[in-house]
Formats: C-alpha cells, sequence, structure tokens
C-alpha cells in the first residue's frame, strides 16, 4: 500500500482536555497529554475500585485487569521492561471521545510505560473491542488526531503513513508541542490495534533525528 501524501496542520492555541486532566483515564495514559511529560499517570482511574468483570459502567483500570492484553505488551523497551504495565476499559463518552461516534460501546486496552529521560517517555499499547472483533486503527487514529488538534501548546501537528512491517503500514502523528516532539503511530496487529507514543523533551532529545530514532525503535519493540 503506497503512503498518502504528508500533511502539515497548523492548529490554534485551543484547550485539550488531557492537559486539563479530565477523568479520562485510559486516554491520560496513553494519549497525547499538553505538558512537559507525555506520559503523566493519570490518577482518575482508581484501581481499588475498578472491576474488570460485569457490564461496564465506568472506565478504569488496573494492573491484571486484562491478562490477554498485558501479555501482548513488548516486554521490554531498549532492554529494559516497562515501569507500569497496567490494563482496563472505556464505555462513558468521555472515555471514548470520537470513538464512540462510530458505535462503539466498549474498548479496552493495556500498555506499558517506560520513562526515558526527566520529561521524555515511551507508552506501548493494544486496543481492543470487547466482543473480539477487529477495531479499525483508522478511528484511533482520528481520536489521537483530534484530540492534537484541540492541544494548548500544540503549534503543528504532521500527519503521515509509515512501514511498520514490510507487510503493514501505519498512520503517524507528530506534534510540536511546546518543549516536545510527540508522535503517535497506530497500526493493525493480530486483530487489535497496537499503538507507540513517543514524548521527547527537546531540550533532552536534541534533534528531530534523534527522536525519530527512538520512534522507530518504539514500534521496532512490537516485533517478534
Amino acid at each position: 500500500m503506497s503512503p498518502h501524501p504528508r500533511r502539515r496542520i497548523v492548529t490554534r492555541p485551543e484547550p485539550f482536555p488531557g492537559g486539563r486532566r479530565r477523568p479520562r483515564p485510559w486516554a491520560a495514559r496513553f494519549g497525547l497529554v499538553v505538558g512537559a511529560v507525555l506520559l503523566a499517570l493519570g490518577a482518575t482511574a482508581c484501581a481499588a475500585a475498578f472491576d474488570p468483570t460485569g457490564p461496564c459502567t465506568a472506565d478504569g483500570s488496573a494492573p491484571g485487569a486484562y491478562p490477554d492484553l498485558e501479555a501482548a505488551i513488548p516486554k521490554a523497551f531498549r532492554g529494559a521492561p516497562a515501569g507500569e504495565l497496567d490494563s482496563g476499559r472505556a464505555c462513558t463518552p468521555t472515555g471514548l471521545g470520537t470513538l464512540a461516534g462510530h458505535g462503539l460501546k466498549e474498548l479496552r486496552f493495556a500498555g506499558g510505560t517506560w520513562t526515558t529521560g526527566t520529561q521524555s517517555g515511551v507508552s506501548l499499547a493494544v486496543f481492543a473491542t470487547a466482543d473480539g472483533s477487529p477495531l479499525d486503527p483508522a478511528w484511533v487514529a482520528e481520536y489521537y488526531e483530534a484530540g492534537a488538534l484541540n492541544g494548548k501548546n500544540v503549534s503543528a501537528v504532521d500527519k503521515s503513513d509509515v512501514p511498520v512491517t514490510a507487510t503493514i503500514t501505519g498512520r503517524r502523528l507528530d506534534v510540536l508541542n511546546g518543549d516536545s516532539y510527540q508522535s503517535v503511530v497506530v497500526w493493525a496487529r493480530d486483530g487489535r490495534v497496537a499503538i507507540a507514543l513517543i514524548g521527547d523533551f527537546i531540550q533532552e532529545i536534541q534533534t528531530k533525528a534523534a527522536h525519530d530514532l527512538v520512534v522507530r525503535a518504539a514500534v521496532d519493540a512490537f516485533k517478534p
């Protein structure tokens, strides 16, 4: 599949829900967070009260909630295990965001986070439907794009298609968010959607080329 032409979107400095830390647990954990640190662990998901069984009535996450999804997260990134690993689900309009507009009623997810600097980090995640039906990666990319376009400190969003493997193409969003490079790569994987999220503080990473190497390493971490 040939890549689409690269598009650059200049955005207005509008509020982004993640930056205000509204109750959006899984998005705050794995999404583009306005601020210096991309991977701030959201305090809105109360692990002690979260019950992953039965009908979904509230968003939440906890370590071990969905072991099969957690098993799909790479065991290491650049030789180190994840600093945090958990899983959960979202079913509220706030939690699902633009995904609700596609008729999705419940989203399940798992993700691991790695701290790569004082204000830099990587998150590797998988999203899946509750009934196991395939999830369209374009919907997930749309969700992240919607968040980025409303980013408070976002000055530009670049969209492109990138090769994940010889036969799989992913969608990449590159965001200049204040003093950090932030990137999201989304692609289909085993009936689920794999996501690599990378945030690099410019003073720590120095160049966009160095950031791109981290993005490539994050995507490659999913390879067997």
